[in-house]
């Protein structure tokens, strides 16, 4: 605002000096507004995009994987390099923003978020069956997507699992077998791995349980 305030004074005293036709005076003044624009335009970044373009390359994506190299040139094309002291601040805020726009866990995250899992669901009602039973109330009715073992008795459990088969899934297995698989999957499986990395992992962990379970309980 103090800029503007002063341009328009001086364009005002170059407008008089020029009507009453005093040259020095108008060029002197012109002088001085000359100096006020130049003391008062952005200045530009002491980088470019040569800078910038030499610590994306650094990057094993940029310039082979075309989806990641386009939205790093888009985000470089609608951020202010003005704002960023140096090219390399520059280019890791650019990475950044590829990283997340590309992470995989945030959209596994969301569908989780819109549908609920099978094993959710059994988890959820479980808690509910066991909410009641605490306060006193009958048991809410657990629906079964197998012939799984449930929580009912001992037996039970034994006589479905003979008939039923290998588990083919892991809410097939007791709870205790589905805590310690998971937590096995966990470990060995990385969080950003193929979801089919995971299930593969799973189904060989599910079929060695059942044999161990076998052996255990002299089934063959």
């Amino acid at each position: 605002m103090m800029r503007d305030q002063a341009r328009a004074g001086l364009q005002i005293q170059l407008d008089a000096a020029v009507t009453e036709g005093n040259t020095e005076s108008a060029r002197k003044i012109a002088a001085d507004l000359a100096k006020l624009e130049v003391s008062t335009a952005p200045k530009a970044p002491p980088y470019g995009d040569t800078e910038i373009r030499s610590h994306l390359d650094k990057q094993a994506w940029f310039g082979t994987d075309p989806k990641r190299s386009a939205k790093a040139i888009e985000f470089g094309k609608t951020m202010d390099p003005k704002k960023f002291a140096t090219a390399e601040a520059f280019a890791a805020a650019i990475v950044k923003a590829v990283d997340d726009e590309f992470k995989p866990a945030g959209a596994s995250k969301k569908e989780e978020d819109i549908t609920e899992t099978d094993e959710q669901r059994e988890e959820r009602e479980a808690a509910e069956s066991e909410a009641a039973e605490a306060a006193g109330k009958e048991k809410p009715a657990v629906r079964r997507r197998t012939d799984a073992p449930g929580d009912a008795d001992a037996a039970g459990r034994a006589a479905r699992r003979a008939t039923s088969g290998p588990w083919a899934k892991l809410t097939d297995a007791p709870k205790e077998v589905q805590a310690e698989i998971k937590r096995a999957a966990d470990k060995f499986v990385p969080a950003n791995a193929p979801k089919e990395r995971r299930e593969t992992f799973i189904a060989k962990a599910l079929e060695s349980q059942y044999a161990m379970h076998q052996r255990k309980t002299g089934k063959k």
